[in-house]
């Protein structure tokens, strides 16, 4: 899987503004590019979680999955993370601290398993 340039400096500007708390929102692209990200409205940013409205997502072809971000340097998908990487998409990333590079961002399919990610 392929990541913008541009989408990957959010995703990692994005969760260092919400640290401490876990950041998210959803991506939209291709099945080769994740190109962009969509904040969801009156998302609630927690110490240990994070929680999207369903009724805010919009009915949208483009969304191909979830990014969310960790506070620590704990990269594995949780068990409410795999659940709900199976109801959003086929690509799900998760960032964790220090939210600096390429590095602190790993890449999953919708069952949890390890997907290659690369900046375009």
């Amino acid at each position: 899987m392929k990541i913008k340039k541009s989408a990957l400096q959010f995703v990692l500007g994005a969760a260092r503004n919400v640290y401490p708390k876990e950041f998210s929102g959803l991506l939209r692209g291709t099945k080769e590019q994740i190109e962009e990200v969509l904040i969801i409205p009156a998302t609630v940013y927690g110490d240990t979680f994070s929680m999207q409205r369903r009724d805010m997502v919009p009915i949208d072809r483009t969304i191909i999955g979830s990014v969310h971000s960790h506070p620590g340097r704990n990269f594995s998908p949780s068990q409410e993370d795999l659940r709900f990487f199976k109801k959003s998409g086929f690509v799900h990333l998760i960032v964790s601290y220090p939210y600096n590079s390429i590095e602190n961002v790993h890449s999953y399919d919708a069952n949890g398993k390890f997907v290659k990610l690369e900046s375009l």
